[in-house]
């Protein structure tokens, strides 16, 4: 009978755990995961922080959703032996580790919360967004605090920042990259949403840095851009890093993003290892560079391949575009594929194109504008990204424009796709088909 251990049982581990089961019914099936619960949702922690999910208690799992399968939770694997394919682990309650001899691994063992190395960032009220423990703490200080600082934009910064600003806090931004969203968004799009947030009242600092956290137990203010700022609750949003020290420690290699290194089938450097979700390195469809996709849709991709090639299956994992949305006042942001930037870094200089169209005919109740930018290859005019902004509707748009570029769409053939029209629902021209044109115009 195959072993198939697993470490780690976030969304990567939660799907390997499944496609193993699927491909190998008899398979026997073990995860170990350090946290004392199953399953959590870490996405929904900002909107537990401004009180849309009631109670950030719902963001756990009760018990796990699979069954057949042996999960280990508070427990902790401390050491990886890949020749004798053994791995070292330590319940909490447990007197002494136990050895756990392995057909096949797959390390799933996710990201941590990056820490920027600021003077100050260990003081009281300083606070990561990545576990149910940061959220509980961020929610119980909301009590006492009135001013906060968010320290990096990216979508879980922007999505915070506006959940402490609607429990009625003030609140800064700090952001040390030229605009908001810069992972996501042309600066262009990004001064969009930048505008919503300011108009909101919440401050931005754009291409600065935080120098210094101050306060004696607890942060009193913050130093950033030459000036001093009072806050009392400071939010680190500068994103995570791939959780790396078993397998390096066992000797496995990493790439030069700093994740796991893996092949196509998400094998790595060792015998029947195989790495997925936030600790193992993608690459980008578009620019064929090796990246960091640290989102749970790609975890869930890279999952489903790991746990069926380690039950004796085989699956390929084609690569990520960074699909991705995050929402803020209502306003839905949504890209697809490299920015303008990471393309000609990439040695690619894209035609871009941007329209600004309504989600529903002018006259009916409750159009609202659709801001589309697409980014086109300019020898063979196939679509390479997109970034869509609104108040509905962005997410299905992007995903869309991913299938597109996954399927080599030219912006020709995106001018020509049949739509559905109903004054409720959308308008009589599909907003991509507009931005296409714009493209084509310019050609």
């Amino acid at each position: 009978m195959r072993h198939v251990v697993i470490i780690g049982f976030e969304s990567a581990g939660l799907t390997a755990a499944s496609a193993a089961r699927k491909t190998d019914r008899t398979a026997r099936i073990t995860v170990i995961e350090r946290r004392s619960y199953a399953v959590y949702h870490p996405c929904g922690i900002p909107f537990a922080i401004g009180g849309e999910v009631p109670d950030i208690g719902r963001l756990v799992e009760p018990a796990s959703p699979l069954e057949n399968v042996d999960v280990r939770t508070a427990t902790e694997a401390i050491a990886l032996d890949v020749r004798n394919r053994t791995v070292e682990v330590s319940a909490i309650r447990a007197r002494r580790p136990e050895s756990l001899e392995y057909d096949a691994l797959v390390l799933a063992t996710g990201s941590y919360a990056f820490k920027p190395p600021i003077p100050g960032i260990d003081l009281g009220n300083v606070h990561s967004v990545k576990t149910i423990e940061d959220g509980q703490a961020i929610i119980s200080a909301l009590r006492r605090a009135k001013r906060a600082a968010v320290i990096g934009a990216g979508p879980i910064g922007i999505e915070t920042a506006a959940a402490l600003r609607e429990r009625g806090l003030d609140v800064t931004i700090v952001e040390a990259l030229p605009s908001v969203l810069p992972g996501m968004l042309d600066p262009d799009m990004a001064d969009l949403v930048a505008k919503l947030l300011r108009g909101k009242g919440i401050d931005i600092l754009c291409g600065q840095v935080v120098q210094e956290i101050r306060g004696d137990e607890r942060v009193r203010s913050i130093v950033a851009g030459g000036q001093e700022l009072p806050v009392d609750l400071v939010i680190i949003a500068t994103g995570v890093k791939p959780e790396v020290q078993l397998a390096r420690e066992a000797g496995i290699e990493l790439g030069e993003s700093g994740g796991i290194r893996v092949d196509k089938y998400l094998r790595t450097s060792a015998a029947d290892v195989y790495a997925a979700g936030d600790c193992a390195e993608s690459f980008c469809l578009i620019t064929k560079r090796p990246i960091l996709s640290q989102l749970a849709t790609t975890a869930i991709r890279m999952g489903k391949v790991a746990g069926t090639n380690a039950a004796g299956g085989e699956a390929i994992f084609e690569g990520t575009l960074n699909t991705v949305v995050t929402c803020a006042y209502g306003l839905e942001v949504a890209s697809t594929g490299p920015t303008t930037h990471s393309a000609r870094e990439a040695g690619i200089d894209p035609i871009t194109g941007r329209i600004r169209a309504m989600n529903r005919p002018r006259y009916y109740p409750g159009a609202k504008p659709i801001v589309v930018k697409l980014l086109v290859e300019p020898s063979e005019h196939r679509i390479i990204g997109g970034q869509v902004l609104s108040t509905e509707g962005t997410a299905e748009r992007i995903n869309l424009l991913a299938l597109a570029i996954k399927k080599g769409m030219t912006v020709e053939e995106l001018a020509q796709i049949e739509y559905c029209y109903a004054p409720p629902v959308s308008d009589c021209i599909e907003p991509l088909v507009v931005a296409a044109e714009a493209i084509l115009r310019k050609l």
